[in-house]
């Protein structure tokens, strides 16, 4: 499998200058503050479920309750462990007790799995593989609400069930019923998955732009090379101990080669770019999440290529 492709040069060039984007605008003036909450009810309330309907909606790869399971479990075991790897490596590196260990774990252990994992499995594989990778996404967002909150803020993860109700999860659930019931291929089915696929088109775009937007807001008096034990940290985790073990799983226990080729996408991604808002959302350390999402940001460019290639070449997968 050819991972240098130009399709993946692209996709990761497009990212980036649509990040720079959002922080001219922000910069400039143009996009104040006061636009985040209103762009982000957007991204999350209409873009993303219809880009998933879309995707999800006829896909031959979605279509019995087990393998939807599979895919939901395997990405909400993705979150669980990598906050647990994420917090052995904050124990060992003699992080202190109490919120700044817990924001190092979640946010080490939180990747990437929507702005920058959609468009480089877009580019490496065909639309039903990024079907599956949204069902599976929707298990990363159960963990990320639920196990993830709930370690963060210390408290109940219960709380966050709640957040399960929301537009992106029962766009999958209507997604699959309209795949169980074998209706994908009906002609007001395939109207509604065309419709959302015109309005799902803005997700990526749209959300990355905010990023830019957020980060530029956040970034004031960042310094980037203090905290070198934070610094080290998140390189360890997300680069090195995380891929690993997401590909010798994907290698030893899942035969499914549409889920092997997410599974390894998940492994090659730096840590989740909005983990940071979350953090202080739930009054964590925001400048330890800053701290992981911009660094691992920043060596994207070579560890993502690097590991798709070395993924590739230890699951034998093919574009």
């Amino acid at each position: 499998m050819n991972i240098f492709t130009a399709d993946l040069a692209l996709a990761i060039s497009r990212l980036t200058l649509l990040i720079a984007l959002g922080w001219f605008l922000a910069q400039r003036g143009w996009v104040g503050p006061q636009a985040r909450q209103p762009l982000m009810r957007l991204v999350i309330w209409v873009f993303f479920p219809a880009m998933i309907f879309d995707r999800v909606c006829g896909n031959r790869l979605i279509n019995s309750g087990g393998t939807t399971l599979l895919y939901l479990g395997v990405g909400f075991g993705m979150i669980v462990g990598g906050i647990l790897v994420g917090r052995l490596a904050s124990v060992l590196l003699r992080f202190p007790e109490g919120n700044a260990r817990r924001t190092f774990s979640y946010s080490a252990g939180i990747n990437n799995f929507g702005y920058l994992g959609i468009p480089v499995t877009a580019a490496l594989f065909d639309r039903d593989v990024v079907g599956v990778l949204m069902v599976h996404n929707v298990g990363v967002e159960a963990a990320v609400w639920t196990f993830g909150v709930a370690f963060l803020s210390g408290g109940s993860g219960l709380k966050g069930l709640k957040n399960l109700a929301q537009p992106i999860p029962l766009a999958l659930v209507a997604a699959l019923i309209v795949n169980f019931a074998g209706l994908g291929e009906t002609a007001p089915a395939k109207f509604a998955a065309q419709f959302c696929h015109a309005v799902g088109e803005c997700a990526i775009p749209v959300g990355t732009i905010l990023t830019g937007i957020f980060l530029h807001e956040v970034l004031k008096g960042y310094r980037f090379f203090a905290e070198p034990r934070v610094s080290l940290g998140i390189i360890l985790v997300r680069g090195v101990v995380i891929p690993v073990l997401l590909l010798a799983i994907a290698a030893c226990f899942i035969p499914d080669p549409a889920l092997r080729k997410v599974m390894m996408v998940q492994a090659a991604m730096p840590a989740g770019i909005f983990s940071f808002l979350i953090v202080e959302m739930y009054q964590g350390d925001v400048q330890v999440a800053l701290r992981c999402s911009v660094l691992t940001m920043v060596l994207c460019p070579v560890v993502t290529p690097l590991w798709l290639y070395l993924g590739s070449r230890w699951l034998a997968l093919a574009a």
